[in-house]
């Protein structure tokens, strides 16, 4: 006994030895939600001189997306842990809430621009534009689930309007009602050949967007012609608002010694964030080939901690048979002097109070606005 004991510890001990090589890589800074003091900070922005002199402002797509299932890290920070994979679920907000924070958040956007003396087109009446009859074509119900590297999230356009799916989804969608799912089966490939094509005529990124939303190239090309059309048709500012609700663990829980730990002691410290590299405005102008964006380079932590001591283990009956599976096979390979993976999922479902979670994600994507506008105020 005492020699397998041993053997366990020694493979449990080389556990331990790699914590922490799993970095994080994706930038994030946590947020008080202060425009004045962090409007600098918390976003970057690009070619805002070009909208000056513009007094229209069309907005084909306005969305707001909440985290409904992630993996508390993206996947460029690799929340693997070394073979321990930890998910996450949070109850969302009713359906009907849900939207109307979009649809409160969008009012308030439309009366920003307003106050700086702009003429604001909002979705529905943009869509029904002739430049944009392809575009409009093209559009997903709303609301959905969308599928991000970083987990699955509910999408909702402004007023009910269609959407097209953003570029960092990965190229599925599924309706959050009875209806059938769908799936834009060439998005990634249409991102990659948009993004390289539209480098050549400085729209990478806006080519690379709306690719992964038509789901072919044609379709970017397409949707960026039209757009332009738009921008020069009413000499206006062609603009796409997208905001995010995502989910960053900023500690992890420890891997160690994974065959003696009970499953709900790798629940981490998840903490709701503005989802960088996802939360922006992108705009095209008049002027071929002349775009402008503010975009939100890392993710800001909510200064709310919306999940402290509501984490619950959620594993089901496969997932707990799976586990202990892979911990006799573990314990086996010690025994015999190999080496194994001690490969573990755990699932944890948050229930944050309702109310709290709406006040924390109208007050964190109402600052996020705000700095929006702060940078846009003297650039027309």
């Amino acid at each position: 006994m005492t020699g397998l004991r041993a053997a366990l510890l020694a493979a449990a001990m080389g556990l331990v030895c790699v914590e922490g090589a799993a970095a994080q890589s994706t930038a994030r800074t946590e947020f008080r939600g202060d425009a004045a003091t962090e409007s600098a900070t918390a976003v970057e922005a690009k070619g805002l001189a070009a909208l000056k002199g513009l007094k229209t402002v069309i907005i084909p797509q306005f969305t707001v997306e909440f985290v409904e299932h992630s993996d508390g890290l993206s996947s460029r920070e690799e929340k693997r842990q070394d073979y321990v994979y930890i998910d996450y679920r949070i109850a969302p907000m009713p359906a009907a809430e849900q939207q109307a924070i979009a649809d409160q958040l969008y009012a308030r956007w439309a009366d920003g621009l307003r106050a700086q003396g702009l003429t604001v087109v909002g979705p529905a009446e943009a869509l029904a534009m002739a430049p944009a009859s392809k575009l409009a074509a093209a559009a997903k119900p709303s609301p959905a689930a969308i599928r991000r590297s970083t987990g699955d999230n509910l999408i909702y356009s402004a007023g009910g309007a269609g959407y097209l799916m953003p570029r960092t989804a990965l190229g599925e969608a599924r309706q959050s009602n009875a209806a059938a799912g769908a799936a834009d089966t060439g998005a990634a490939v249409a991102q990659k050949v948009g993004g390289r094509i539209g480098g050549m005529f400085g729209l990478a990124r806006g080519l690379g967007k709306i690719g992964s939303g038509l789901g072919n190239f044609r379709g970017a090309w397409n949707y960026a012609e039209a757009e332009n059309a738009l921008a020069k048709q009413a000499n206006a500012a062609v603009m796409t608002v997208r905001l995010v609700v995502g989910l960053r663990d900023i500690d992890m829980a420890s891997r160690g010694f994974g065959l003696f730990r009970g499953a709900g002691s790798y629940d981490g410290k998840p903490r709701l964030v503005v989802m960088g590299d996802a939360s922006e405005v992108t705009i095209a102008t008049p002027a071929a080939n002349r775009r402008a964006e503010i975009m939100v380079p890392k993710d800001l932590v909510f200064s709310e901690d919306l999940l402290k001591d509501r984490l619950a283990l959620s594993n089901n009956a496969g997932t707990t048979a799976g586990n202990i599976a892979s911990r006799a096979m573990f314990a086996g390979a010690a025994l015999g002097g190999g080496s194994a993976a001690i490969n573990q999922r755990h699932n944890f479902t948050a229930t944050p109070d309702t109310t709290a979670y709406r006040a924390a994600v109208v007050r964190n994507l109402t600052a996020v606005e705000d700095i929006f506008l702060r940078h846009l105020a003297p650039a027309w």
